[in-house]
């Protein structure tokens, strides 16, 4: 999710006790010379309220009113953030996870429930603007989504992945080709890689899951160190600023997720990972949020423009002549008739005169 609007400069940054990163950057608007305040910006890092909607929507709105008591003017959360990532899918074979997946669907959360005007109303409290990474329940389905709430409350974007990561596809679908336009104007700035660079972003929310260092034969891409990287050649690539934001998990992850046994008695309710090795996500810790400058530096003081003046993907680096990307920017049907007849016409019931009586 990318939020543009003029030329930023890091300002400087700190880090907040309660579990978020805050930092200001300063608009520096090039084209009509016109210096803006500081921005502040608020980056969690925090375990969630594993697979309980209720209190996760609780500590979201605590989150989002401390950051706003900061006078952060954004929040970015990490990803699924309610009601937490599913690590219990990384952990055991699907026969094992049917509870678990029960479990998770019932506390993932409907862009129009309650729920989610909770949390609107209290962005709309805090007078910020918040990027939230929910488990969507929409029609019987889940989607790994991005909600971006602007500072009155009001949803100004709301996105899908597209392609749900390996063992993520058996809890979550694929998103639809609206879901291309991910960038949104706002009143701190004018997200496929090379569609979202070319929309002008300025500042870049990557939201991660909870990520660990390499442990034993587990595959690399999937550690923090891989996906540090890859969020690292974002901010070169975009020349954008990052916030990088991602969970973390104590003792009561690894229970939540079946990773280690639980004291409650009912396996019903918790039962256990059935591995003798213990799995790689059986780790304490995980977090790894963090703010990239345009260079690709951590924290650090770089103007937008002189990152722009190296790289610039969709400036003069690019080459139309011998490469474009074609973007459908549309809701694809599941089903779709190309010729005329019978099921044509079924298909138009409702709004063809023929089927009034």
């Amino acid at each position: 999710m990318i939020f543009t609007r003029g030329h930023r400069r890091l300002q400087r940054c700190c880090l907040v006790s309660h579990g978020f990163f805050r930092v200001d950057m300063r608009v520096d608007d090039t084209v009509h010379g016109d210096p803006h305040e500081p921005v502040k910006v608020a980056v969690v890092q925090a375990e969630p309220c594993w697979f309980d909607v209720e209190a996760a929507t609780q500590k979201t709105c605590d989150l989002i009113a401390e950051a706003g008591a900061n006078s952060a003017k954004l929040i970015a959360f990490p990803e699924l953030w309610i009601p937490g990532y599913p690590n219990f899918i990384h952990a055991m074979a699907a026969k094992e996870t049917f509870l678990y997946n029960i479990k998770y669907y019932r506390n993932s959360i409907d862009i129009e429930s309650k729920r989610m005007e909770k949390i609107r109303l209290a962005v709309k409290k805090a007078q910020i603007m918040c990027l939230l990474g929910i488990s969507e329940r929409h029609r019987g389905s889940l989607y790994m989504a991005q909600t971006f709430i602007g500072p009155h409350g009001d949803i100004l974007l709301h996105r899908r992945k597209f392609k749900p990561t390996a063992q993520e596809r058996i809890l979550f679908g694929d998103a639809s080709g609206d879901c291309t336009m991910n960038v949104v104007s706002t009143p701190i700035g004018p997200p496929l890689k090379y569609n979202t660079y070319f929309q002008g972003e300025q500042i870049h929310v990557a939201s991660w899951p909870i990520l660990f260092p390499p442990v034993g034969k587990m595959p690399f891409f999937n550690t923090v160190e891989s996906c540090t990287m890859a969020t690292h050649t974002m901010a070169v690539e975009g020349a954008t600023f990052v916030l990088l934001a991602s969970s973390t998990q104590t003792e009561k992850g690894l229970v939540a997720n079946g990773l280690i046994p639980s004291q409650d008695t009912d396996d019903a309710k918790n039962p256990p990972v059935e591995t003798q090795e213990r799995p790689h996500t059986a780790v304490i810790g995980g977090g790894f949020s963090e703010i990239i400058a345009p260079d690709g530096r951590t924290l650090v003081k770089a103007p937008n423009y002189m990152a722009k003046s190296i790289v610039d993907t969709v400036g003069q680096y690019s080459r139309p002549d011998i490469f474009t990307l074609q973007v459908r920017g549309h809701v694809r049907c599941q089903c779709e008739y190309t010729e005329p007849g019978e099921f044509n016409h079924a298909s138009r019931r409702g709004t063809d005169p023929a089927w009034q009586n």
